[in-house]
């Protein structure tokens, strides 16, 4: 009785051993269909988020990457320079620090600076003698007490010591002396230099104690609320862009966000490397960006409408770029049939639809779940 038993068991089992293949056979059969074709069943297509939907008209554009930096407008980046030497008695900045235009920067000093405003005094002081002079012997002319060369040789030591003494103060203005206190008979010998515009210090060359020679660098302040974007276009590309244009442009050592920009001028002269400099803003100016960053900027041009799937539509079967486009769709059964495309660059996570002449592009696809399904097969 009990041999019976484990046989009847055995063969159940066997039985739905078998039932459970077929099954699953079945279902891959389901699946899988034909070579060209996949078919799904009504509960498979629910279970596995596919979803459906029809080509949309859309523009796409050929593109081009040139590369450049950001800098500043030359209004936005001053060189400090001293128009006289002198040591440096005071300075509190470092590389980085802000400053507001007026600001005072750096104090010089130099004991020639107390020579310049006594000389200015003393001349000050001659010109009002000679001024005096002109105006009594002026006099004296009108009543021919005095003849004209004498008159003459007067007015040109006050012209002469006029033009002396207002050469005199534009150099104390330069200095950023006080010319009243000069005279005055207060003299300094230091001298002042300020902020020509507010910004960063980039550059600093001094330290406290050094020795500043005119017309050198002492430090680089730039302004960087206005940014732009200097980019070369190689010449065979010059002409797809004009003023105006949009762009898009990436800092790539900071991450792959991408910021947009306008063409704000084009260079007329193209370089040594065969490229125009094109001058570009952003369009988000309150983004940070330090100036001399490296960037990447991608222009469109030719733009073409073209029929799009999302770019979830396609997949690599082999070699080869499928769609998958709804044949047959009934109550329990989707039927697609698999269709070669060619390869598409991506746009805004869409893709140009472009199947062989023999095929329709009108009709259903199916735009969720492709790569599952063909790379199962």
């Amino acid at each position: 009785m009990k041999t019976s038993l484990y046989i009847l068991f055995f063969c159940f089992f066997l039985i739905c051993s078998c039932s459970s293949e077929q099954q699953d056979q079945q279902e891959k059969e389901e699946i899988k269909g034909r070579d060209d074709q996949i078919e799904l069943s009504l509960t498979q297509f629910k279970n596995g988020n596919f979803k459906l939907a029809r080509p949309d008209s859309t523009e796409f554009f050929k593109s081009f990457k040139v590369t450049g930096m950001i800098d500043v407008p030359p209004e936005n980046r001053a060189s400090v320079n001293s128009f006289f030497s002198g040591f440096v008695s005071e300075t509190h900045l470092l590389v980085g620090d802000e400053v507001k235009k007026g600001d005072l920067i750096i104090k010089l000093q130099n004991p020639d600076f107390i020579e310049m405003q006594q000389q200015f005094a003393e001349s000050s002081s001659q010109l009002e003698f000679l001024e005096s002079e002109f105006h009594r012997k002026q006099n004296l002319l009108k009543d021919k007490v005095i003849s004209q060369k004498v008159f003459q040789q007067t007015k040109s030591d006050y012209n002469s010591m006029k033009a002396k003494v207002q050469g005199q103060r534009r150099k104390l203005q330069l200095m950023n002396v006080n010319i009243h206190q000069v005279l005055k008979g207060n003299f300094s010998e230091t001298i002042s230099i300020y902020a020509p515009i507010s910004g960063k210090i980039s550059k600093l060359n001094i330290s406290q104690g050094s020795f500043v020679q005119p017309n050198t660098m002492i430090m680089e302040i730039l302004d960087t609320d206005h940014i732009h974007l200097e980019l070369d276009v190689f010449e065979k590309d010059i002409m797809k862009i004009k003023t105006g244009d949009t762009l898009s442009f990436k800092v790539p050592e900071l991450n792959d966000k991408e910021f947009k920009a306008y063409v704000k001028l084009i260079g007329a002269e193209i370089g040594e490397n065969r490229s125009v400099r094109v001058h570009a803003h952003p369009v988000d100016e309150k983004q940070y960006f330090a100036v001399g960053m490296f960037v990447e900027a991608f222009f469109k041009h030719d733009a073409e409408t073209a029929l799009s799937l999302p770019n979830t539509a396609f997949a690599k079967q082999d070699n080869d770029w499928v769609v998958l486009k709804l044949k047959e769709q009934t109550d329990s059964i989707y039927v697609f049939n698999i269709l070669k495309v060619e390869e598409t660059a991506e746009q805004n996570v869409r893709r140009a639809l472009q199947i062989d002449k023999t095929s329709k592009v009108d009709g259903t696809f199916l735009t969720n779940g492709v790569f599952d399904l063909v790379s199962g097969e």
